[in-house]
Formats: C-alpha cells, sequence, structure tokens
C-alpha cells in the first residue's frame, strides 16, 4: 500500500477496524466485570445458555422440593407430638383398667369413679380424632390412610421415586379398637365399659379391658413408630437434595459465571491495545501530510 495516496488511507481504516473490534471486546468483558456473568446474553455462548437455563429449571425444582419435604417433615413431627398425648391417654386409661380389676379392694363407688374418668377419657380420644390438624388438614380420622394417603413431591421430576406416600392411620375410637361389636365388650356394647349401670364392675370386663387397651397402645406406637421412621427418611431426602441443589448450582456456575481474574487481565490486555491503535489511528492519519510537504503546501 502506498503512503503516497490521499484518496484512501488504508492505515487508518485498518487502525480504525482494530478499534471497533477492541471496543467491542472491551464492552463484553467490562459487562462481565460489571455482572460477574460469563454469558450475559444468547449470543454469548448460544449452547451455553440453553444448558444453563435447564440446569436454573432443575435448581429451582429441587430447591422447591427442599420446602416440600422440609413441610412434610413438619406435618410429620407434629403428628409424632400429638400421638404422645394419644398415647398418654392410653396408657392412663390402661392404669385405671388394671385398678378396676382389683375387685377384692375396690367399692362400688370406686368402680363407678374409675369408670367415669374412663369414659371421660375415651371422649377426649374421639374428640381429638378429629380436633389434631395440620394446615387445616385433620389428621387422625383416617383422612390420610388408604386412598386417602397424602403425596409428598420431593424431587424436581414427575417420576415415581420423588414421590413419597404418607400414610396416618385413624386414631379414632374405632381406629385404635376401642369400638369392639360382640363378644367381651367392657360390659356395654360398643362402648368402653368396666361397670354396669349400677356401678357394679364385671371382673371380666375389666381384664378384657386392660388386654383392649394394651392393643390400642400397641396401634398408636406402631403408628407413631412408622412416622418417626418416615421423620427419618424425610430427613435424608432433604440433605440429598441440598448436596443436589448444591452441585448443580456449581456446575452451572461453571458455565455462567465470570472468571474474575482472567477478566481483569482481559480488560487490562485490550486497554493497551486500545490505546496503541489509537495512537497508530493518530498515526495513520499524520500520512497524508507527506503529499502537501511533497506539494509544498505548509500546515
Amino acid at each position: 500500500m502506498s503512503i503516497f495516496s490521499i484518496n484512501t488511507n488504508v492505515n487508518s481504516l485498518m487502525a480504525q477496524g482494530s478499534l471497533k473490534k477492541l471496543d467491542n471486546s472491551l464492552s463484553t468483558t467490562m459487562q462481565r466485570l460489571s455482572t460477574g456473568l460469563r454469558i450475559n446474553s444468547a449470543a454469548d455462548d448460544p449452547s451455553g445458555i440453553a444448558l444453563a437455563n435447564s440446569m436454573t429449571a432443575h435448581v429451582r425444582g429441587v430447591h422447591q422440593a427442599i420446602n416440600n419435604a422440609q413441610d412434610t417433615l413438619n406435618l410429620l413431627a407434629f403428628a409424632d407430638s400429638a400421638l404422645n398425648e394419644t398415647l398418654d391417654i392410653l396408657q392412663r386409661m390402661n392404669d385405671l383398667a388394671v385398678k378396676a380389676s382389683n375387685e377384692a379392694i375396690l367399692t362400688t363407688a370406686d368402680v363407678s369413679s374409675i369408670n367415669t374418668e374412663i369414659q371421660s377419657l375415651k371422649t377426649e380420644l374421639s374428640r381429638r380424632a378429629g380436633a389434631v390438624t395440620f394446615n387445616s388438614k385433620i389428621l387422625f380420622s383416617g383422612g390420610f390412610s388408604g386412598t386417602n394417603a397424602g403425596q409428598a413431591q420431593i424431587g424436581a421430576d414427575n417420576v415415581a421415586a420423588m414421590q413419597l406416600t404418607i400414610e396416618i392411620k385413624a386414631q379414632t375410637l374405632s381406629g385404635l379398637g376401642l369400638m369392639e361389636q360382640g363378644g367381651l365388650n367392657f360390659n356395654g356394647v360398643g362402648s368402653l365399659y368396666i361397670s354396669n349401670g349400677a356401678g357394679q364392675s364385671a371382673l371380666g370386663a375389666a381384664v378384657y379391658a386392660i388386654d383392649a387397651i394394651q392393643s390400642s397402645i400397641t396401634l398408636a406406637s406402631n403408628m407413631q413408630q412408622a412416622i418417626g421412621i418416615l421423620e427419618q427418611k424425610m430427613q435424608f431426602i432433604i440433605d440429598d437434595l441440598s448436596n443436589e441443589e448444591l452441585n448443580i448450582t456449581a456446575a452451572r456456575s461453571r458455565i455462567t459465571d465470570a472468571d474474575m481474574a482472567a477478566e481483569i487481565s482481559e480488560f487490562t490486555r485490550l486497554q493497551v491495545l486500545t490505546q496503541s491503535s489509537t495512537a497508530m489511528l493518530a498515526q495513520a492519519n499524520l500520512q497524508p501530510q507527506i503529499v502537501s510537504q511533497l506539494l509544498g503546501i505548509s500546515g
């Protein structure tokens, strides 16, 4: 190329083109340094942003699954605590049934008094079956068992492995076996009685009450054990989900986040090149003055 051409200053055009490229690169680097992100638009990395968006959906799904699992764990912990109270009532009823069986000592009034307390406790068990609720859902009435068992979503995807069935069997009088029909039924059909209407104890009925109440204690204990197993399982699930969220977030970070050290180095390099290109553009723009000197035209 000739330095004596005045219509087309090729060196100046080359310097301008270099400056434009440097300016674009400098803008990209500055944006990355400003946002901390390597990908700020789809043009930065089309395939990368598609993968990052997929990972973002997964991470957010896992995060919500952790919240779901924690909420479910709260439900189970509440049911566990409520069952403690049910078991306390049953233990007291068992004490009373054992006491009522001691006919050698107790008077008719004593038996009647014991029976009154048992009836009061039985009423409380019946009341609790419909009163223990979590987020307005009744837990002990049977609404969490069989086909009505709750389904907990414990993962980001719609697969069976990410769904856990939560079952709480009915803690009603019937569910606890305290509303037996037929046979020895506590000296009162369909009810837990250990004395007749006159307050007279029926030894067979009182002894049968011991067996029935202890059976109820076993039923409630088994339910509490099942809830405890679910609580343990739910805690393991929460731990697994937390690890999954961490690992997927780290993988997404490697795709989307800027390497700040590398970007700062690149920013410095581009600044130096920009300054150099600007200086060369100034030199290229001075070259046509040589022609004016040849023509004897003073600047």
